[in-house]
Parts: C-alpha cells; sequence; structure tokens
C-alpha cells in the first residue's frame, strides 16, 4: 500500500499597501519576519518618510520613494505620513527588533537615542547619514588680532555603527568608531578668499570693518558648498561696501540697497552699537521678571509684548513698582505723565526714538507665520543702547544669526524653571476636575461646550480664548486666580505670558485646525501650554495630562511630545514685511498708483537678503489692497498702505464691507461715517455677535488713532466696548448653555 506524500503548504505572502512591492523584498527575509518589519514601521530607524527625501507638497512627493526603490510598508493617513524602508535595510530592522523589541518602553528609549545622534550632528538625509564638523579659522585682520570664524560643514559617513548604536545604545562605541573631526576640506581656500574680503575692506574704512566681521561670520554659520559660501560671503562684502561709501551722501536708502540689506534701512539702529542679550528659558523660568528689573533701571526704554494684554499687564508691572508708563496699542495711545517708558505691542514698536533699555518679549514667535516679521523688524530696528530678548531656547540661533546679519553679537543668558512638570499616569474624567485645572481645548466652540459641561456639574469655571477682549480674558484670568472660580476652560491663549495659578494642565485633544486643516500639536505649542503648570509661588509641582474624552492616542501623543525639545523650522528665514518706506520707493520708481500693484512689486520681485531673510505671508494684506484701490482709490497711495494693514476680521464678509465703506467715506468726504454697531448690538445681544461687534470697536478705535478727525465717536465707541465687555462676562458667568446657544435674551428695554 502507497501512503500519499503531504502536499507542500504555500507560505503566506507579506501584506504589503503595494502589491507589486513584494518583488523588492530581499531573498531570505521569511514573510512572518517581513510581517514583523511592517508591523513595527512606527518604532524602527530604518524606516523612512518622504518628508526626508523633498520638501512637503512637493510634486511627486509619494511617488518619489517608489521611483528609488523603497518599500511601502504603510500608507499615509490622515496627518499621518507614509512610511517606507530601503530593501536593504529590511534585515537590519529585524536585528533591531531582535536586540530592541516593540515594549512600552522603546518610543521613549529610540527618541532619547535619537536625541544623542542628534548631539554628534549626526543627520539621516535622503537615505544617507552625514556629521556635522566645525572648524574654527583665524581670518587674518590688518593692525588688529585674527577673527575666529567657525565653518560648519558636513561630511558623509558609514552608517555601520550608527545601525549598531540604535541597537545597543553604546554611544562610547559610536564615537570612537566616527573618530575625531577633521578640518573643512576647503579650509585654505575659503581663509585666503575671506583674508582678500577682509583687507579689500579695510582699505574702504578701517573704521567700519568692525561691523563687516560679524557679518562674515553669520554667513559661514550656514553648512553649504565651499564655492557657496564664498559666492555669498562676497556678497556680503559688496552689500557692506555699498553702505560705507554711500552712506554719508544718501538721505534715503535706494531701492538696490533696500533690495539687498534690510538691517541697513534702519540707520538709528545701525547707529546705536547696541548691547543685546537673551533671556532664555522655558515658561515659569524667571525670565520675565529679570527683564523687567533691568527695565526698571534704565533712564528710559520700552517694553514690546506680542499680545495687547500683555502691553496693559507690562504697564501695569511698571507702574506697580513705581515706574510712570505710558501705552500704545494698535487701538489707544494712553500717555501717563512725566513717562520715559512706555509698553506696546509688538506691532507699534518705534523706531525712531532712541532708548536705553528695550525688551522683545516672546521672541519665538519670529517663527509665527502671520506675526512674525514684527519681530524680525523689532530685533533688527530697535534704537536701543540695550536690548533685551526673551526667548525659547530653540529660537536662540536663528536669533544670533539675525543679530549677525545686522553686525552685532549677543550674550545668552538662561534661567532654569523652578518646577518641572510631571505627566499624569492616566487620562482625567470631566467629573475628577479638581480646583486649579485647566483644561485645553483649540476652538472657540469646544472651550464652550466644554465650559457647559463643567458648569452643569456645579462647578465654577473661566473661560479664556482668542475671541475674547483683552479686557474680558483678563477679569477671567482674575476670578481663577483668586478662587472664585476652580476651573480655566482656554484655547492656547493661556501658553503666552497670563500668570495664573495652575495646578494642572490637561488637553481635551492634541491636535487644532490652523486654517488648512487639523494637524497634530507641534513640540513649541505643547511645551508652551504645559508649562503653565505648577506656577512658582502658587504651587509646589506642576502637571500635564489629558481627558478622557480625547482622542485615544492623545495621552501616548503628548509624552512623546513632552519627551522632544521643540526646534526651529527648516531652513528658516527670518519673514519682512513692506513699510512706509518700501512703497514710496517702490512706486516712485514705477511710477505705480495702485496700492495692489505696489505689494505684489515687493512680494514678487524684492530679493532682501535670500540668505537670512523672506517675504511674509501678505496674502490678506493683498486682498484688502486691490479692494481699497476699487472703494477708495482717490486716498493717497501711503493711506491706503496704513488701511490695508488693518485689523480687519476678513472671514466676515459683512466687516469687510463696512470697512470699505468707511474708507469709502474718508476718500470722497474726509469722514468715515457713523459706525452702524453703535446702534445695532448692546450688552444683551448674542454671544457672537457681541464678539463680532467688539472686533468692530477695535478696527474703528485703530483707524481713528491714525487718522485724527475721520472717525471720531471715540467715547460712544469706548462706552459700547465696555458694555459689550460686561454682557460677555455676564453670559460666561451664567448657568445657561452658550455652546448651541443661538438667541441670547434680550433686556426688556433694549431696542438694539
Amino acid at each position: 500500500m502507497t501512503v500519499p506524500r503531504p502536499t507542500d503548504t504555500p507560505r503566506p505572502l507579506p501584506h504589503l499597501p503595494e502589491p507589486r512591492h513584494l518583488a523588492r523584498v530581499p531573498a531570505g527575509v521569511s514573510p512572518e519576519d517581513f510581517e514583523r518589519v511592517r508591523r513595527a514601521a512606527h518604532l524602527l530607524p530604518q524606516v523612512t518618510k518622504p518628508a526626508e527625501y523633498l520638501e512637503p507638497h512637493a510634486p511627486g512627493f509619494e511617488a518619489h520613494l517608489d521611483k528609488l526603490g523603497l518599500i511601502l510598508l504603510q500608507k499615509a493617513a490622515g496627518t499621518r505620513p507614509s512610511r517606507w524602508i530601503e530593501p536593504r535595510l529590511v534585515p537590519l530592522a529585524l536585528a533591531h527588533l531582535d536586540a530592541v523589541g516593540t515594549g512600552p518602553d522603546v518610543r521613549a528609549l529610540m527618541h532619547a537615542r535619537a536625541a544623542t545622534l542628534e548631539s554628534l550632528g549626526l543627520v539621516r538625509h535622503a537615505g544617507a547619514f552625514t556629521r556635522l564638523l566645525h572648524d574654527t579659522v583665524e581670518i587674518p585682520v590688518p593692525e588688529e588680532a585674527p577673527f575666529p570664524v567657525v565653518l560648519p560643514f558636513r561630511v558623509r559617513v558609514d552608517d555601520t555603527p550608527i545601525w549598531a548604536f540604535w541597537r545597543d545604545g553604546d554611544a562610547a562605541a559610536l564615537q570612537a568608531a566616527l573618530g575625531d573631526g577633521v578640518p573643512h576640506p576647503q579650509r585654505e581656500a575659503i581663509v585666503v578668499h575671506l583674508a582678500r574680503l577682509v583687507a579689500r575692506s579695510h582699505a574702504l574704512s578701517p573704521r567700519e570693518l568692525v561691523s563687516l566681521l560679524p557679518r562674515l561670520s553669520a554667513e559661514c554659520a550656514r553648512p553649504q558648498g565651499a564655492d557657496e559660501l564664498m559666492a555669498a560671503c562676497t556678497r556680503v562684502q559688496d552689500r557692506w561696501e555699498h553702505r560705507v561709501t554711500e552712506l554719508d551722501t544718501l538721505q534715503g536708502l535706494t531701492s538696490e540697497l533696500a533690495f539687498q540689506g534690510y538691517p541697513d534701512t534702519f540707520p538709528k539702529a545701525r547707529a546705536q552699537q547696541r548691547t543685546v542679550t537673551l533671556y532664555v528659558g522655558p515658561p515659569n523660568s524667571g525670565k520675565t521678571h529679570a527683564a523687567f528689573e533691568r527695565l526698571c533701571q534704565a533712564r528710559d526704554g520700552a517694553y514690546l509684548a506680542p499680545l495687547r494684554l500683555l502691553a496693559l499687564e507690562g504697564r501695569d508691572r511698571m507702574v506697580a513698582r513705581g515706574v510712570a508708563c505710558s501705552l500704545l496699542t494698535g487701538e489707544e495711545n494712553v500717555p501717563a505723565e512725566g513717562a520715559h517708558f512706555v509698553s506696546s505691542t509688538i506691532e507699534m514698536v518705534s523706531t525712531n526714538n532712541p532708548v536705553e533699555v528695550a525688551v522683545v518679549d516672546e521672541a519665538q514667535m519670529i517663527f509665527d507665520a502671520s506675526r512674525g516679521w514684527a519681530w524680525t523688524q523689532a530685533i533688527v530696528a530697535v534704537p536701543a543702547s540695550e536690548l533685551i530678548i526673551i526667548c525659547s531656547e530653540y529660537a536662540v540661533p536663528a536669533i544670533e544669526i539675525l543679530l549677525g546679519v545686522c553686525g552685532e553679537r549677543c550674550t545668552v543668558r538662561r534661567f532654569e524653571r523652578k518646577q518641572h512638570v510631571e505627566l499624569l499616569p492616566r487620562p482625567v474624567a470631566l467629573d475628577a476636575l479638581q480646583a486649579g485645572d485647566a483644561v485645553v481645548a483649540f476652538s472657540r466652540r469646544d472651550v464652550l461646550t466644554l465650559r457647559d459641561a463643567i458648569a452643569a456639574n456645579g462647578r465654577p469655571v473661566s473661560v479664556i480664548y482668542g475671541a475674547l477682549p483683552p479686557e474680558v480674558r483678563r477679569r477671567e484670568a482674575e476670578r481663577f486666580a483668586s478662587g472664585e472660580s476652580q476651573i480655566l476652560v482656554a484655547t492656547d491663549a493661556i501658553g503666552m505670558g497670563l500668570n495664573l495659578p495652575i495646578r494642572r494642565v490637561l488637553f481635551s485633544t492634541l491636535s487644532k485646525f490652523d486654517g488648512v486643516g487639523d494637524r497634530l500639536l507641534d513640540e513649541s505649542e505643547v511645551h508652551q501650554i504645559a508649562g503653565r503648570a505648577g506656577r512658582f509661588g502658587f504651587h509646589e509641582e506642576g502637571f500635564a495630562g489629558v481627558l478622557d474624552l480625547a482622542e485615544p492616542t492623545a495621552a501616548r501623543t503628548l509624552k512623546e511630545l513632552l519627551h522632544r525639545q521643540p526646534k526651529a523650522p527648516r531652513h528658516f528665514k527670518a519673514p519682512v514685511a513692506p513699510n512706509g518706506w518700501h512703497v514710496r520707493t517702490i512706486a516712485e520708481r514705477l511710477q505705480a498708483t495702485r496700492l495692489r500693484e505696489v505689494l505684489g512689486v515687493f512680494v514678487d520681485r524684492l530679493k532682501l537678503d535670500d540668505a537670512h531673510f523672506a517675504v511674509a505671508e501678505l496674502d490678506a494684506m493683498l486682498a484688502l489692497a486691490e479692494q481699497l484701490d476699487h472703494a477708495a482709490g482717490a486716498l493717497p497711495l501711503a493711506a491706503r498702505f496704513v488701511y490695508a494693514q488693518a485689523p480687519v476680521d476678513s472671514r466676515n464678509e459683512d466687516t469687510v464691507q463696512e470697512y470699505l465703506d468707511w474708507a469709502r467715506g474718508h476718500a470722497k468726504g474726509g469722514r468715515a461715517g457713523r459706525p452702524s454697531f453703535l446702534d445695532t448690538v448692546d450688552g444683551w445681544s448674542r454671544l457672537d455677535r457681541i464678539e463680532q461687534a467688539l472686533r468692530a470697536c477695535t478696527l474703528w478705535l485703530w483707524l481713528d488713532l491714525r487718522f485724527p478727525g475721520v472717525y471720531g465717536h471715540v467715547e460712544e465707541v469706548h462706552a459700547l466696548r465696555a458694555e459689550l465687555n460686561d454682557g460677555i462676562e455676564r453670559q460666561l458667568q451664567g448657568k445657561r448653555p452658550l455652546a448651541q446657544m443661538r438667541r441670547a435674551r434680550r433686556h426688556p428695554g433694549a431696542h438694539r
């Protein structure tokens, strides 16, 4: 009898999003092993993403890695990028899994090892590792000591010891394998080139040479090829030479100079020989307190705040120390008798009035897409003998380079946080909130929904979100600080400057809508918000966590983000917005009369300093400029430019149209007319209508400050604003739900 032989069971093939990539799986890797790699893709350092090869949104972003022969492990989903692996790295990924595993502590371990690689200057890009090295050279200076310049450069390194380090964490072995640094391969050529530039500059103006050397150093601080570096240094010297040779004869800077040397368009700041100090530290580290202590010791000075609320707080800090201080914001100028100090919003910085000390607060906001230009302008242009810049650690390199482009150096004074923020072990339920808790959401609707849910349980709640006027935010903060309310529900508005006794910061979500789509919070946002927990002098410790109604991955995401250090944007260039000088110069040169055309030239053709500056985002200004050219074309170009900078809520068409009507009335008869909001809204109106009317009040006062005699009705507007602020407070402190409320109760005697 013949016994039949069992047939071989075919081995299952690995599951891949792109089946044709099966052919790329290395021979000898079993389907089971490859499935291990695919499932652990989010933990493996061998796995890569398209952003490591191309800039996001570049043409063929996803297809590029396919063309390079990589294997797609996971498709992109929502905000999560796709994940890929080179076929040659699959065996290394398996060895990594065998050594490290996939346990709950692996993610934190990988973050720690990634930080070690970064500290060693090792970066992986487009599938290859490079190492950042620094070579210090000395440039001969006639009649002076040699000038040291640091040349950073990258060299490609073998990845074998790096993958070994990912597996075993042996940093000493990795450093031994990497060896000592080597000199810059083009060291001699660069030194010769810089020496020639310095000698040529010394022959032109020995006295001004001191302002060239930091500019050359700032240019050399960016890793780049030798030819590119020498060409860039030549351009720096050309701009410097142009400035030196024409500075005495130019009454105003020529358009050519403005196109190439933005810092030199502020001659009063350049003439100050400023002493610059960076006050650096996390939230609650005392850096702002120290800055005010120094400011109050000066004979005169300025505090430049990111928000009107903080400008008000800055003025009050000075007054509390017995120092008379004026207030200047976009919508108000409140001079104090005998004052030699001013507290102002950053956009209101004076570039013409020299002071002894100026303080620029929250300077990491230079990375903000819409308002970063104001910090560029303040840092470059404020004419202070002593400039104090308060910022986070990750902003230091960008600010140092910006100052170097100005021909200046700075010292860094670091502050340590008094307490550390600890991560809560588990999510918190709404009914388990404690006095001193701050719940964070990222939209007005979500804030009000949470406020309604907490208030329904009988807990007094304070509310802070961006649409609230500063006066109301301040009152709500005071209610929380005094204990009148136990819980604070807020947007990320609490992350900047508000002095609040928060013990626990609880995130209701780790994503936010940024005007384009939903995205995860980044490290800097999480650190800024979580850092408000454990305010020194109020609580001995601080905690950060998530609500149990947050997305399932929120707690893990928060842990990851708190373990990472915030970073500056890659390839950052300081944003610059046009000023009146630019508009006037371009208009005269092109004989242009339409504001949209003039601003278009600035955006499309103005090349400031391509290595260090970029045109700010001006889409909203350009849209307003085009409408103003049609509605108020009879106004002078300079007046239309002022209008285009106004804080208009462009999301509300009714507001935009009324603003254009005001400008039209100004152009035709020199008067804006009577604003409709004075007769249509009161303190008993619906909450969203009150908020919209308050924005209109702010806009009206902003315009009145700049066009005296055209707007007026100021007392009525101030009175209405006070009434509306009281109306918002009444609704926020009431018991009625606000999130879904469409119509609020009207006062029986109200006719508006």
